[in-house]
Parts: structure tokens; sequence; C-alpha cells
């Protein structure tokens, strides 16, 4: 009998599957962009004035920057131990997240359908394939950690919740896409009842931070609301199935969003009218996703609306859906259920053999070709730092 514990555990296992089977062609990435922009960081300034300045102008992650070079001088440059590092943490979250689930009395099959989609989706290939990545990655560690304190053990003395309160801290001192984990909490708090003083300690980080990032952010130009409001609608309703469905010459557009949108619609409005009570773990999915959404048309909306569905951007999104479909295959026959969970597993596990190799030979082989060939003063594209200030990383830190 699969029970809902051994569920968890094997999709927490099945989500490093990935990093094992392509084992040869992740050794061929290697470090790019916004991972050279860290290290330089670190190493012009030192390492404790850099960890509180805001990262590349646009982000306060001091906890995930600290960490970050840690793992670094720990594993000893090696860029495939990083990867390792990032998949480890993913499995981690997908065990995490399944204990969430599992406490919240969530159907067994729902728990498969959502981990699977989660844990195994090629679409989160820029997630877990980049080491700048990790902070997204750590910031949902701590928010599903912080979640899972309030199901198991609701914090009553101060101590207890100033612990909650430090988590979902973590989190959004981790990436900027955590500063909406602890909205996401209050709301769950508040659809389940829980004392004022906890929804307060999780609404608190959130606040701080947004205070912050507004005045981190306060030389920039404001984007037109219009445009912000029109890139987190794409990104809201395209993602995660945009890049899921197996559409051939899909562009990001108005069919695209009637398509995409019309289902996810269908199935929030099919399985929040199903499970009455599992509402508040559905209400707090649904705000997780649309502050995320929200966050993202208000500092990407200058990136351009095909950017929406960009990789990077799938891992909250699948994270929200999955339990979604789930409970609505939770109400159908059990054959049927099993043969659709077995069916999607393998839409969303198969493309991996395509897009792994094309991955390891875009941010591995060929950026170590275009190091090769650029002089020490010419940038390396796409960052500005110069291939001679990246050949001097390399020997500070022995990246390999």
């Amino acid at each position: 009998m699969w029970t809902s514990r051994k569920v968890v555990w094997l999709m927490a296992f099945a989500t490093l599957l990935p990093l094992l089977v392509f084992a040869g062609e992740f050794h061929k990435l290697y470090w790019f962009h916004d991972d050279w922009d860290m290290l330089d960081g670190a190493s012009r300034l030192g390492l404790w004035r850099w960890v509180p300045q805001p990262f590349l102008n646009e982000s306060v992650i001091p906890v995930s920057k600290l960490l970050s070079i840690a793992a670094v001088r720990l594993f000893g440059g090696s860029y495939f131990a990083m990867i390792a590092l990032l998949f480890a943490t993913h499995a981690a979250n997908v065990w995490i997240y399944g204990e969430v689930l599992r406490r919240l009395q969530v159907p067994v099959i729902a728990i498969a359908f959502a981990l699977g989609t989660f844990g195994l989706a090629w679409s989160n290939i820029e997630t877990l394939l980049w080491f700048i990545q990790w902070t997204p990655v750590l910031a949902m560690t701590f928010f599903l950690a912080a979640w899972l304190w309030l199901i198991a053990r609701e914090s009553r003395g101060p101590a207890g919740i100033a612990g909650f309160t430090l988590l979902l801290g973590a989190s959004a001192l981790s990436s900027s896409r955590g500063i909406v984990s602890g909205l996401a909490v209050a709301v769950f708090g508040w659809r389940t009842g829980r004392r004022r003083r906890l929804i307060l300690a999780a609404i608190v980080p959130a606040a701080v931070l947004i205070v912050v990032m507004k005045m981190v952010m306060a030389g920039r130009p404001a984007p037109l609301l219009s445009d912000a409001a029109l890139f987190a609608l794409y990104h809201w309703l395209l993602n995660p199935l945009y890049l899921l469905l197996p559409i051939p010459h899909k562009t990001v557009n108005g069919s695209a969003l009637l398509i995409c949108g019309a289902i996810k619609l269908a199935v929030i409005a099919a399985a929040w009218l199903q499970w009455r009570d599992q509402r508040p773990l559905l209400a707090t999915l649904l705000c997780f996703d649309m502050l995320t959404s929200a966050s993202a048309g208000y500092a990407r909306v200058g990136t351009g609306l095909a950017a929406s569905v960009s990789s990077r951007y799938q891992y909250i999104s699948l994270f929200c859906l999955g339990p979604f479909i789930g409970l609505l295959l939770a109400r159908q026959r059990r054959v049927l259920a099993v043969t659709v969970l077995i069916a999607w597993l393998v839409l969303l596990t198969w493309p991996w053999r395509r897009h792994a190799p094309q991955w390891a030979n875009e941010r591995g082989v060929e950026v170590r070709r275009a190091l090769a060939a650029a002089a020490d003063n010419q940038p390396l594209w796409p960052t500005q730092i110069t291939a001679g200030r990246v050949r001097e990383l390399i020997r500070e830190y022995n990246l390999h």
C-alpha cells in the first residue's frame, strides 16, 4: 500500500533522477553571467562589506549571498558540485512540501501529482542548472520550513513566534521572490483561524523588505502600471502550462494567453468548488502565485512579454498549480487517476533528454569557448566583467 509518507519520500528521491541520468552533460556546465558578478563582488569588496549590499542594485539577499560564497569555498570551485547542491536543496523542498500536503490531509494521488509537477518538470531547467538560481530555491526552503512549522506545531511563546518570523525573514533575504512568502503564509494563517499575532509575524518580514526594496530601486524610473499589470497577467496565466504543453510553433501572444489562461482558470475554479475542506491550502497557493506574478510584473516588465515564460520563472508556478490539478484527479476512478499521473510524469520528464544536452552546450561548452577566445580587456557576454577579470576569479576561487 502506497501511504502518503512513502509517496513523499519516493518523489523527493525521484527529483534527483535528472542529476543522476545526465551527470555527464551537467559536468560540462560552467560559471555564467550573474555567477561572475557574485564572485567579483565578494572578491573586490570583501565578504562582510559585500554581503549586506544590494546584489546588482536590485535585490537585498545577504542570506543566500553568504551561503553561496560558503558553498563555493567548501566545494573548491566545482560547478558540478554547485549543481548537485542545487538539486539536493530542491529535493529537500519537495520533501518538506510533501510533509505540508500530508499534514493537511491531501489525498495520496494529489500529493504524488503535486510533487511530481514541482519536482520533475523539465521546465525548471534554468532554475536547477544555473548556480545563481540557488537563491530562489533557498527562499523556497525557508518558506516551506516556516509553513510546516506553523502546521506541525503552532508557535505560542515569544521564542516560537520569533523563530517562525526568522524563517520567513530568511526567505525574503534569500531572493526577491521570497519577499511575498510571508504574505502567503499569512493568508494560510487567516484561513485556518490562527491567532492575530502569528499572522502579523508572517507579514512583518515582507513589509520590511518591500520598504527596503523601494529604497534600493528609488533611483530607477517606475514602470507604467499598465505595462507592469500586462506582464503580470501574462506571467500568471501562461505559467507553467505554456512550456509544458506539447504544442508546436508556440508564440507568446493573445492566443497562447487564451488557451493557457482558460485551462488554468478552469482548473483553479473546479478545484475550489470541489474541495471546500482544502480551501485554506488552495487560497495560499493562489495568493503565492498571483503575488509572485505581480512582483515579476513590476521588476521585469522591461525585459518584454516573451520573457514572462522564461524557465527561471517556472519554479513557483509549478509549485502552486500542481495541487489544484492533483485534487481534481483525486475525484476520478483510481485506474484513470494513476494512468493520468503516469502520462503526466512522462510529459514532464521526457524533454530532459533534449534540453539537458542543449543547456550543457550553451551554458558550458560555449561559455568556455568564448572565454578562451576573448581578450583580457573584452567583456565576457552577457556580463560587463572582462575576460581578464574572469580569469583572475578562476584562479582565486579555483573555478572548474
